[in-house]
């Protein structure tokens, strides 16, 4: 309905309601029935009509939101210096001037009326922000990336230090979508993310419907086109992702593309395998092990048996080479459970004892803090103790805490 009432209104403006004009609109608007194509030919015309000026500016400003616009992410946005090629004719108007520009747009049906619960709040049709976001992007992208960097300031100081709830911690996912539309992707994972994030987010996931999906669409703006395992690139230094980085950012997705799409999630397997390479050049052992788990759950429910016992003999390798016992019962779990899976119950039994055995072995020379991360990783892994039993005992500690709590409890 809302290419109608743009058409209905563009036509009221420009043709003085002359129905007989709206093939003037274009000349194929009756024959192209594809969802929401009539609106943009429609709002082609409006563009065409309005010229450029402080009307076709703020449209392009409310393409950066996917709801609606507050009125101090607006200031930051008019806020001076003027934005190159998108701002200069919005920062001189008075207020009496830009309520003009606000009623030409509503009586155009191209914003929505003024809510009385949000005042100060601009709002459009998705199809209209969608247009003139694309048109932004594409063809003023140093524009286009200045208005993201300062969305990016202001919204990473909007929430509390301390989220008490998931809707606090919009700011933060806001933040660094903006950031990595802005190109500052390691400020993002630093500044905002890593702190923010892990911060809070263990004790908020468990009781939060939908938590981890919206993580997911944050996570997927630190890859290359959105496409899983080819984490973005820049040609500033100062803003690209270390392998440190990628590391840890394939590691979350591949978490989180795990719990949300399934065991058996391509695009999490995906991740794990482009894991590999880094854990081998960074030497991160226990890194590997988790990413070579994650692989064996993917193969274990799309693969044949030979495939998936050979991702399995590759963790029980892996375990050995480290000579952790807690290593070694995830090993033998592997092992155990891959000919069990697909109904050779007779070579599951063969490893049973040998994993009872090592268990009983590891909890008594298992101490140091390393073993102590991972033999929590693998009972979470096995659905033994709950969830809050390693999260109140994994707290960061020394520099390379916080990834080895990552890589291993997040993973």
């Amino acid at each position: 309905m809302v290419e109608l009432f743009v058409l209905g209104s563009y036509l009221t403006d420009a043709y003085n309601g002359d129905i007989r004009r709206r093939k003037e609109v274009s000349e194929h608007l009756a024959h192209d029935v594809r969802e929401g194509v009539h609106a943009r030919k429609v709002m082609e015309s409006y563009q065409t009509w309005f010229g450029e000026g402080p009307e076709l500016s703020l449209l392009r400003l409310l393409g950066l939101f996917d709801r609606p616009a507050d009125e101090r992410a607006l200031e930051a946005l008019l806020k001076a210096p003027a934005i190159p090629g998108l701002t200069e004719s919005l920062t001189d108007l008075s207020p009496s001037e830009l309520r003009t520009v606000l009623a030409r747009l509503r009586r155009a049906r191209l914003l929505t009326g003024e809510d009385p619960h949000s005042p100060g709040h601009l709002d459009a049709h998705p199809l209209v922000r969608e247009y003139f976001g694309e048109q932004l992007q594409s063809q003023r992208p140093e524009a286009w990336k200045e208005c993201n960097r300062r969305l990016y300031n202001y919204y990473r100081r909007v929430p509390p230090q301390l989220p008490e709830s998931f809707r606090d911690m919009e700011p933060l996912f806001l933040a660094v979508i903006c950031g990595c539309n802005a190109s500052l992707f390691h400020e993002a994972l630093h500044e905002v993310y890593i702190p923010g994030f892990n911060g809070v987010m263990p004790a908020l996931l468990p009781n939060v419907l939908g938590a981890r999906g919206t993580i997911v669409l944050v996570l997927v703006h630190f890859f290359k086109h959105e496409r899983w395992g080819s984490p973005t690139e820049t040609d500033d230094a100062t803003q690209s992702l270390t392998a440190e980085d990628q590391l840890f950012i394939l590691m979350q997705a591949g978490m989180y593309l795990t719990a949300t799409r399934g065991l058996a999630s391509t695009e999490a397997r995906i991740c794990y395998q482009r894991v590999e390479p880094l854990c081998h050049s960074l030497n991160r052992p226990l890194v590997l092990f988790v990413a070579l788990i994650g692989q064996w759950r993917y193969s274990l429910h799309t693969d044949k048996l030979s495939a998936t016992m050979q991702i399995a003999k590759r963790v029980f390798s892996l375990a050995q080479e480290q000579n952790d016992s807690s290593l070694m019962i995830g090993a033998y779990r592997a092992l155990a459970v891959t000919p069990y899976f697909f109904g050779r119950f007779r070579d599951r039994a063969t490893l049973r004892d040998a994993r009872r055995s090592d268990l009983a072995v590891g909890r008594r020379t298992v101490s140091s803090r390393r073993g102590h991360v991972a033999r929590c990783y693998l009972y979470v892994l096995w659905g033994a103790i709950p969830m809050a039993f390693w999260r109140d005992r994994l707290q960061p500690s020394g520099p390379g805490g916080r990834y080895l709590a990552s890589e291993t409890c997040m993973a």
